[in-house]
């Protein structure tokens, strides 16, 4: 059990760390390759962090009762789960993991398998891994202990506004993306609107006025031959823009989309949906050329 915020905070930093290792671990063995899964860039997963010390703090008086102890640990760290991806979308529109497709979710943000794994992994840890690791934070001396502490802390402050401010440009990409999506379809449409319009009226104008039908033709066709050279060069502009807007990003941006392949962009579907197959086809394509 964890006496002083020193060691609250190596607690909280060391499960982080290993945390963010459990899941490089996982997408390895179900890629084939290293993905970054954390949510921040370092190497660290800060829900893991939280999930074990409350674990810790709540349930070590317990930790004699296996069973208390699965069941406290299956209850705590879903909560954790459930608040951490409901917080996270609430403040970045964006939700970050989806269990929707495993049995007995709860809105995406946790579900039992992966509950009862998080049991099971915290019960683990709280008889075998955690002794040994509270020992070590005893044994290194306080003085460079608080010293590496607060470097580690530094470095994971920079990293969140770092990551936030990804977000925050992603989801502004994102706006971008979908509203020049907007305009190339109100242009495209006008444009097809206006051809309909020609033909309709060209027949008009030969019910009315038979005699003057090639006059009131050519008439026509003029205007709208040049409405719509006008309306395809606004098309062309925006396709370019829309283009433009798809090759503009990040490598946070990037990172972000590998970390969470499940990631939904709550309000900008449309938007992410096209951006992540643009960056699906792209990476194809040079995987093609090296090939």
């Amino acid at each position: 059990m964890p006496v002083s915020f020193y060691e609250v905070a190596w607690i909280f930093v060391i499960y982080a760390f290993l945390g963010w290792c459990t899941e490089v671990a996982y997408a390895a063995l179900d890629t084939g390759k290293f993905v970054n899964r954390g949510f921040l860039n370092g190497p660290v997963c800060p829900v893991y962090g939280c999930g074990v010390l409350v674990v810790i703090v709540v349930l070590t008086p317990l930790k004699e009762n296996f069973l208390i102890l699965f069941a406290g640990s299956f209850l705590l760290t879903s909560i954790i789960e459930f608040i951490t991806g409901f917080l996270l979308e609430k403040l970045f529109h964006n939700q970050w993991w989806d269990y929707s497709n495993e049995h007995f979710n709860i809105c995406g943000y946790v579900c039992l398998k992966f509950s009862i794994l998080w049991g099971i992994a915290c019960t683990l840890i709280m008889d075998v891994i955690h002794p040994s690791i509270y020992k070590v934070i005893k044994i290194v001396p306080k003085l460079p202990g608080t010293i590496i502490l607060v470097i580690l802390c530094i470095a994971f402050a920079v990293d969140l506004i770092i990551t936030v401010s990804t977000i925050l440009k992603f989801n502004a990409h994102l706006k971008m993306l979908d509203e020049l999506a907007v305009k190339l379809k109100v242009v495209s449409d006008e444009i097809g609107e206006n051809i309909y319009e020609g033909v309709t009226t060209v027949i008009e104008k030969s019910e009315q006025w038979s005699e003057n039908i090639e006059h009131a033709r050519a008439t026509h066709e003029e205007k709208r031959a040049e409405r719509k050279q006008e309306r395809r060069e606004e098309f062309l502009q925006l396709q370019a823009k829309y283009k433009e807007a798809l090759e503009k990003r990040n490598i946070g941006e990037k990172r972000l989309m590998r970390a969470f392949p499940a990631m939904k962009a709550k309000g900008h579907e449309e938007a992410f949906n096209k951006l992540k197959k643009y960056l699906e086809e792209e990476k194809e394509e040079k995987r093609a050329e090296k090939s």
